[in-house]
């Protein structure tokens, strides 16, 4: 997995090469390759609408959108095991008597209306 330096060098060193400085000389300075430096070069361009591209997302945004997917991916954790436990249980009717699941033949059930002698 490549090296990722903190957000804020990025910001910074993004910072001078907008502003002209040499990719060569901030490379000696900091010791960051040419090449990383070149591409946050053109991103820093890409967001600043100087050229054509993709702008990168927001940190924070991105940060915030992640943490509220993980917690409705809880919650949906949650009402699933809610969900599987209430199909377990057996439904009472309101007089007591238990109702028939919903794959039960009819001939589980008792006869509906009075029973003929």
């Amino acid at each position: 997995m490549p090296f990722q330096y903190p957000r804020s060098v990025w910001r910074g060193i993004s910072i001078r090469l907008r502003q002209g400085e040499s990719v060569v000389s901030i490379s000696a300075e900091t010791g960051i390759c040419q090449g990383t430096l070149y591409r946050w070069k053109h991103q820093a361009l890409v967001d600043a609408g100087i050229k054509e591209g993709t702008p990168s997302p927001d940190a924070s945004d991105l940060v915030s959108a992640r943490k509220r997917i993980r917690q409705l991916e809880e919650e949906l954790a949650i009402v699933k095991a809610a969900s599987a436990l209430f199909d377990q249980t057996e439904v009472v009717r309101p007089k007591g008597k238990p109702q028939s699941s919903p794959g039960s033949s009819p001939k589980d059930s008792p006869p509906a209306g009075p029973a003929s002698a």
